[in-house]
């Protein structure tokens, strides 16, 4: 039997575009599952393999019946693959999970069709229902969380999301979560480098955050941006929001009090467009992994949307820096410790918020 990754036959996380019968997997940990009866399931799919060296090819990982780790990690290494996802001697019910490992800036996934050994199709595996929703980079996607220490250049076999705080996290609360992550990003700037005298302004995360997927809207539909497709926010209604942003602003904002500030406004901004779609939800900001130069900015922020919109559902969280001795991973990045100890602080700093046990 083969079939097509729609929501009927799927369980589908994150948000994923779906274009000409094929689901696009863009952004870390988005995945598709299913459940069937039977011996052998494949998938064909297909993968920007030729634009990208082999250090920046995506990735992606196969759960079976929601173990514990992957049972396999693939390298989309082809223009279009047949990657086979489970086989068995003998015949049984099993849960297949396809999740992209690699993010949305890098090399593309898009499942044309999952094939079967029988016609035994189970329903969707069912959704949790507690839901979260984490805006965030780097740290947020994983970046390097493998890597052997900080001089180690990126690779994305080495980025796993299942080991950043965002799905550790979402693992201890038993929630679904859509990552809307992306390496290098901010609200006023991107990741510059020290001698920069303009901010990097391309796609900051105000206005990818309004897309399904931008960079896989724009690689399917080219520049008319007529055709991306904007997010319905109806698809995923969040309990709570997280917002990890503020790092690469940093290396724009430096100490100048002026770029600062504008971190800080244009934040409040974001935070009336989220508030504006996500209605309902409590919104948790957060910083200081990396880096701390904007955290009283944000502090502010939070404080000025709450007084200025009588909001009280939006909190503030400072997160320790990390630690020299616990090690980093690629980059300066944060290592898998570290990365596991922020999961603590967000998981407390959550049930708190949410009363969740």
């Amino acid at each position: 039997m083969k079939f097509q990754a729609t929501e009927d036959k799927v369980k589908v996380t994150g948000r994923t575009l779906f274009a000409e019968g094929v689901r696009y997997l863009g952004y870390s940990g988005s995945s598709a599952s299913f459940t069937f009866v039977g011996k052998k399931a494949v998938a064909e799919i297909w993968s920007d393999a030729d634009a990208w060296g082999e250090e920046l090819k995506g990735r992606i990982a196969v759960y079976v019946n929601n173990g514990e780790e992957p049972v396999k990690r693939i390298c989309l290494d082809k223009p279009e693959g047949i990657y086979t996802l489970y086989e068995s001697d003998t015949e049984e019910q099993v849960t297949v999970k396809i999740m992209k490992y690699s993010e949305a800036a890098f090399g593309k996934c898009g499942i044309r069709y999952i094939e079967i050994d029988t016609d035994k199709l189970c329903p969707p595996p069912t959704a949790c229902e507690r839901k979260m929703e984490i805006i965030g980079d780097s740290i947020t996607c994983g970046y390097g969380v493998e890597a052997e220490n900080e001089l180690q250049p990126f690779h994305t076999a080495t980025e796993n999301p299942t080991k950043s705080y965002s799905l550790l996290t979402a693992k201890d609360l038993g929630a679904e979560v859509n990552l809307v992550s992306w390496s290098g990003n901010g609200i006023v700037s991107g990741y510059v480098e020290e001698t920069a005298t303009e901010p990097s302004d391309k796609w900051l995360m105000p206005e990818v955050y309004r897309y399904t997927d931008i960079s896989g809207s724009e690689k399917l539909f080219g520049e008319d941006e007529s055709r991306w497709e904007k997010w319905d926010f109806s698809r995923f209604v969040p309990d709570i929001i997280l917002i990890n942003l503020g790092t690469n602003d940093c290396s724009w904002c430096k100490d100048i009090q002026e770029r600062k500030n504008d971190y800080r406004d244009r934040y409040v901004e974001f935070l009336k467009y989220i508030r504006e779609n996500n209605p309902g939800a409590e919104i948790l900001c957060m910083l200081g992994t990396m880096d701390q130069r904007v955290l009283k900015e944000l502090e502010e922020a939070v404080k000025i949307f709450k007084t200025t919109q009588k909001d009280e559902k939006v909190h503030f969280l400072s997160l320790p820096p990390q630690n020299p001795e616990d090690g980093y991973g690629a980059d300066w990045h944060p290592c898998e410790f570290t990365q596991k100890r922020t999961a603590e602080l967000v998981v407390r700093e959550i049930k708190s918020i949410m009363n969740w046990r």
